[in-house]
């Protein structure tokens, strides 16, 4: 065994034939970069960025007597052991003898389990063929095979679990002994900044005409200016002309639908008539796929466009070096990774981006795209965690436009996304006042320029009001959304899920200030999209259903509240969202005030578990389980000892809630109501 500590941050313990899973889960955990404030301390790195080496390679030993030496070794020099379960770990001899050695040799250490298959539930000895644990897992005793069991630390990787990336996401939490929530925050920071980060591109659903009129205005005028240089230009730029026509003919006027064929309908039938029109040149061709493509991913419908991304750039020819061939090349390059980044296909994008750096390319790229290459890798790299590096191509990209001629259009479209990029890595970061300093800066960037109505500007207004609320400034952050809404109403279906959004997170704003009645139209309206739009399964419907829960509390409405938090429970079991013990400590506060004493007490006692490991003992969250745990008490406890020690403890809650909440809210008022009864509970 090693005297200078593990060599590796976990062995992975798996049968053969979860092969591909281990495989995978490996990657995951080796690709994960830990946050600024979690990492911890390795042998010669002192703030590891990663979670690395992770032990997986092993053979089956399927002719060994014991465990191979070099697998021992391995055991020894590994700081956890996490188990890859299924009935074929249950099955596998070497599996249940490496827990056995490590469990044996190190029980001081982590041992998490990774659940593929099979039950959590059921007892390997006695149905070891759908049992999930190996029975060297869950023996309380190692040297008792016929005694009792216990239930391991889990990450349920099932569909009917936690899903494989939440389940690595605790595992990860474990390792670091950290609360899963606080990872998942982080994820879920950059679930909502994505769309902003991409220029709002659910805002451009009802101005995708707009995208594509000024794509064409473009490719006319490029080919306007070169029409000079050869007469083979002017065949170009009549073809064009003609194209987009015939393109805007389909709306079918014989059947009096000129304003109603939507927009999807004009596209699916323009690249219907690409297909069919015979081109002088390739790279016309190669364009109009492209801009296609660019339509497609204004509407959100990202698969299609990248068909047609790679279309225009298989129709180039590989031999065309003409500046036309080469400048289309790199444009359908660059949107292609831009697409790609949005449907989160990270390692695709980049390898999107690399094509540029190709012999041919790198040298042919001209200001505007080598700034627009800086920013799409700044945020894959800020997707993937490697902020340093990102923050150096968002800077790139500024450093490149910084004393150039561009169109004042391409100027503040590079330059906001930019500076939208630094923002989030500000926000990241926990540096709220920076963050909300870049954004703001975003907005006058685009506002003189785009006009109000562009989705730039609602892009900026809506993060620059996030970072306003994180940073504490409720006034901006109340100013910023409220902006946002009434654009984006104007240029946006009513029923589209980012207006639900800016609804919700605005009447969250309202609830938290005390404008109860305000937030409630809000919710309502928001919860309607989100049942409409979103589906069943979208986790962040809980969060929905939890503010208007509370918005109704407030307003001393419990029976709806209930049903509403009970709607919301199942949501956040199923994804545990971050608001389960909020939702937890609602139903619980319910029932206590109802007489319902031993069900709210069981519930609360769960609320103030689930935010203690979520957010940590010293959120508001759980203090605030904790008084509602106090309250219950208070209504079934003589008074005493115990009384005395839940006024004490009552005292430092209500405390911590009011300094987290200066202002008049429900909160705050509930937090006082039940402070009195357990201040009279103890004083009796």
């Amino acid at each position: 065994m090693s005297t200078s500590g593990p060599r590796f941050r976990a062995f992975i313990s798996y049968s053969h034939q979860d092969s591909a899973a281990a495989a995978r889960l490996h990657r995951k955990l080796e690709g994960y970069r830990v946050p600024r404030g979690a990492q911890t301390a390795q042998p010669g790195n002192p703030a590891s960025t990663r979670i690395r080496p992770i032990f997986r390679d092993r053979e089956e030993l399927a002719s060994a007597a014991s465990l191979t030496g070099s697998i021992e070794s391995a055991l020894d020099d590994s700081a956890a052991l996490i188990v890859v379960c299924s009935p074929g770990a249950v099955a596998s001899r070497w599996v249940n003898e490496e827990i056995r050695y490590f469990r044996q040799r190190h029980p001081d250490r982590l041992v998490l389990a990774f659940v593929i298959a099979g039950d959590p539930g059921l007892d390997p000895r006695q149905d070891p063929d759908r049992a999930a644990f190996p029975l060297q897992l869950v023996l309380r005793n190692l040297s008792d095979p016929a005694g009792a069991l216990f239930e391991p630390v889990a990450a349920d990787a099932r569909r009917s679990g936690d899903g494989f990336s939440a389940a690595v996401l605790k595992l990860i939490a474990g390792l670091l002994g950290l609360p899963f929530d606080r990872l998942r925050q982080r994820e879920q920071v950059r679930r909502q900044q994505r769309w902003a980060m991409l220029g709002a591109t659910g805002l451009t659903l009802s101005v995708a005409f707009a995208v594509l009129a000024w794509r064409a205005t473009v490719a006319r005028n490029e080919a306007r200016a070169a029409r000079a240089q050869a007469e083979l230009e002017l065949t170009s730029e009549r073809q064009t002309r003609e194209f987009l026509l015939s393109v805007f003919e389909l709306a079918d006027p014989g059947e009096a639908r000129g304003n109603e064929v939507s927009v999807r309908e004009v596209l699916d039938r323009a690249v219907a008539r690409i297909d069919t029109t015979e081109f002088s040149r390739p790279v016309i061709k190669s364009r109009f796929l492209a801009t296609m493509g660019q339509a497609y991913s204004s509407l959100g419908l990202n698969p299609r466009s990248v068909e047609l991304l790679r279309q225009s750039l298989a129709t180039l020819p590989d031999g065309d070096a003409t500046p036309e061939s080469i400048a289309q090349r790199i444009d359908s390059h660059l949107e292609l990774a831009d697409v790609l980044f949005t449907m989160g296909k990270y390692e695709p994008a980049l390898e999107s981006l690399q094509a540029l750096e190709s012999p041919d390319l790198a040298g042919q790229m001209d200001v505007r795209q080598r700034a627009e290459a800086a920013n799409v890798r700044g945020d894959i790299l800020a997707y993937r965690e490697e902020d340093e590096a990102a923050m150096e191509a968002y800077q790139s990209a500024l450093g490149l436009i910084d004393g150039e001629t561009l169109p004042r259009e391409a100027d503040a479209s590079i330059r906001s996304r930019s500076l939208g990029g630094i923002a989030i890595l500000h926000h990241f970061k926990g540096e709220f006042a920076e963050s909300e300093k870049y954004y703001r800066e975003a907005v006058d960037v685009v506002m003189p320029v785009f006009g109000e109505l562009h989705p730039d500007t609602i892009w900026a207004l809506i993060s620059w009001g996030s970072a306003a609320y994180s940073n504490g400034d409720t006034k901006t952050a109340r100013e910023a959304w409220t902006r946002a809404l009434q654009l984006a109403l104007r240029v946006l279906d009513e029923s589209n899920p980012e207006v639900g959004t800016i609804k919700n997170n605005l009447a969250r704003l309202m609830l938290e200030t005390g404008d109860a009645e305000g937030a409630e139209s809000l919710l309502r309206d928001a919860l309607a999209i989100d049942r409409s739009r979103r589906g069943e399964n979208f986790d962040d419907l809980a969060y929905t259903l939890n503010n208007l829960a509370l918005a109704r509390l407030a307003q001393g409405d419990r029976e709806e509240a209930a049903a509403l938090l009970r709607e919301a429970l199942p949501i956040a079991e199923a994804s545990h969202h971050s608001t389960l013990g909020v939702i937890l400590n609602g139903l619980a506060d319910i029932d206590c005030q109802a007489g319902e004493v031993a069900s709210g007490q069981m519930l609360a006692e769960r609320a103030l578990r689930e935010n203690a490991e979520a957010h940590g003992p010293e959120d508001w969250r759980t203090l605030e389980a904790t008084l509602t745990l106090r309250y219950c008490l208070a209504l079934q406890t003589d008074p005493g000892s115990e009384a005395q020690a839940s006024v004490a403890t009552a005292d430092s809650a209500l405390k911590g809630i009011t300094d987290r909440w200066p202002q008049q809210n429900y909160f705050t008022r509930r937090a006082s109501e039940q402070h009195e009864v357990i201040a009279r509970a103890g004083l009796r």
